[in-house]
C-alpha cells in the first residue's frame, strides 16, 4: 500500500516533524534542530542543514547550547539521508551507541492498516488521566528498560513536575496503559502529528510478554489514529520491538542511527 510522503518524513524524522510537548524546548541553530526536556536522559540533536566539512562547527554549536542549559548528554539522529555525516562525527568523538531512550539504531516503520495478530482476551488498555497511571506508566518503563538507579531516582523526583507539564490542555503527548486483572503490566506513549500518530515508549514486562498486550495497546493508538482522520502509525524500533512490530504489519522504511555525545567525556569549547 502506497505510503503517503508526510508519513514517510514522519517516521523518519519524526522529531522535526512533531509538534513540540510541554517542558520541551525546540531551537533551530546553525543548521542544527535541538530538542532540550527535563528529563536526566540525552538531549536530542539532529542536523537540517549541515555538510560533513561542517561537522566539527556544529558539534561545538551543539555543545555549546547544551553547556547554556545545563545539559552534559546529547544523541545526534542521524536519518538515512544524512549517513554521509557519520564518519565526520566520529572524528570528533561522538560515539554510534544506545543510551536510556535511544538505541544505537532505530528504525523507522510505518503501519497504514489495523495491526495484524490477535490480542489476549483479558488485556484492557486505558489512557492515563490520572497521576497514578501516570506514575505507574513511568514505573514499567524503567523496569522494562532497567534503568540505571540513579536516573531512576531523578525521574521520580521529578514526577510530580512531570504530570504537571502533561496534564496540561493542548498536549498533544499521550500515554496508555495495559493491565491483566488489577496488575499492570504494559504502558506505551504516543504524540499526535498532522500525519498520523507517531509510537513512542512501548513497554512489557517481563512475566507478562508473549500474552499479546504489545497489540493490544498498538491497537488502542491505531484506533485513535482513524478516530482523529490520520490513520497512519510511525514508529521507530530497537532491535526487540522491530519483530514484534514487523508480526503485526509494520513496514521499515529505514535505519536512523544514534550518535552519543557525553559532554563529560568532550573537550571543553571557547
Amino acid at each position: 500500500m502506497p505510503v503517503d510522503a508526510a508519513v514517510v518524513a514522519l517516521a523518519l524524522h519524526p522529531f522535526r516533524e512533531l509538534p513540540s510537548s510541554p517542558g520541551f524546548e525546540r531551537v533551530e541553530r546553525d543548521g542544527l534542530l535541538f530538542v532540550f526536556h527535563p528529563y536526566p536522559t540525552a538531549q536530542l540533536v539532529e542536523p537540517l542543514a549541515v555538510e560533513a566539512p561542517d561537522v566539527p562547527s556544529a558539534v561545538a554549536t551543539a555543545r555549546r547550547a547544551a553547556q547554556e542549559r545545563g545539559k552534559r548528554l546529547l544523541a545526534w539522529w542521524i536519518a538515512p539521508d544524512a549517513s554521509e555525516l557519520r564518519p565526520a562525527l566520529e572524528r570528533e568523538g561522538l560515539v554510534n551507541q544506545g543510551t536510556p531512550g535511544f538505541e544505537a539504531v532505530e528504525t523507522a516503520m510505518v503501519l497504514v492498516r489495523p495491526p495484524s495478530g490477535d490480542s489476549g482476551t483479558d488485556i484492557e488498555v486505558s489512557r492515563v488521566e490520572s497521576y497514578e497511571d501516570f506514575a505507574a506508566v513511568a514505573s514499567v518503563s524503567m523496569d522494562a528498560f532497567a534503568f540505571p538507579e540513579a536516573t531512576r531516582a531523578e525521574v521520580l523526583a521529578e514526577l510530580p513536575q512531570r504530570w504537571s507539564e502533561f496534564s496540561q490542555p493542548g498536549n498533544p503527548d499521550r500515554q496508555y496503559l495495559a493491565r491483566i486483572g488489577r496488575d499492570v503490566v504494559g504502558s506505551a506513549g504516543a504524540t499526535f502529528g498532522d500525519a498520523g500518530i507517531n509510537l513512542f515508549g512501548g513497554a512489557v514486562l517481563p512475566h507478562a510478554r508473549g500474552r499479546g498486550v504489545y497489540r493490544e495497546l498498538t491497537m488502542t493508538r491505531w484506533k485513535e489514529a482513524v478516530e482523529r482522520g490520520s490513520p497512519a502509525l510511525t514508529v521507530q524500533a530497537g532491535r526487540m520491538s522491530m519483530p514484534i512490530l514487523s508480526r503485526l504489519g509494520f513496514s521499515p522504511l529505514g535505519d536512523a542511527r544514534i550518535y552519543v555525545d557525553d559532554l563529560g567525556a568532550a573537550p571543553s569549547n571557547p
